[in-house]
């Protein structure tokens, strides 16, 4: 009477034991293969050549509100070749606006200034400090 509880507590410690670790490993092992050759097979949407532009396009700045402007503050940095122009307007929202420009030269910055704000040169010197 004491072999046949022994082999009952055997049997079912074996079935319940050792027989699901073997098909888990089987169904890992199948799952993995299955996303493997779903995602080596997939078609890539990308590219195939990169594509760089011979010139660079100019930058072009609009101020999409009339600024009247109260004072315009220049910073020229001559390492990095560019200028940094903080304008304070009077009666708008938007109290400052900062543009940055790659050119160092005085003329070519009051050009852009004039352009990017839409007023003229002589308003321009008159507001600079």
């Amino acid at each position: 009477m004491f072999k046949p509880k022994l082999l009952k507590k055997l049997r079912a410690t074996l079935f319940e034991l050792w027989l699901p670790i073997p098909l888990l490993a089987f169904g890992c092992w199948g799952l993995s293969g299955i996303v493997m050759y779903a995602v080596l097979n997939r078609d890539s949407e990308a590219p195939k050549y990169l594509q760089l532009e011979s010139q660079p396009k100019p930058l072009q700045i609009t101020v999409p509100l009339k600024v009247v402007p109260r004072a315009i503050f220049v910073k020229v940095d001559k390492n990095r070749e560019i200028s940094l122009v903080k304008v304070q307007s009077k009666d708008s929202p938007i109290t400052e606006i900062i543009f940055e420009f790659s050119t160092t030269d005085t003329n070519q910055l009051e050009v852009e200034i004039s352009k990017a704000l839409g007023i003229s040169k002589e308003e321009i010197r008159k507001l600079r400090p």
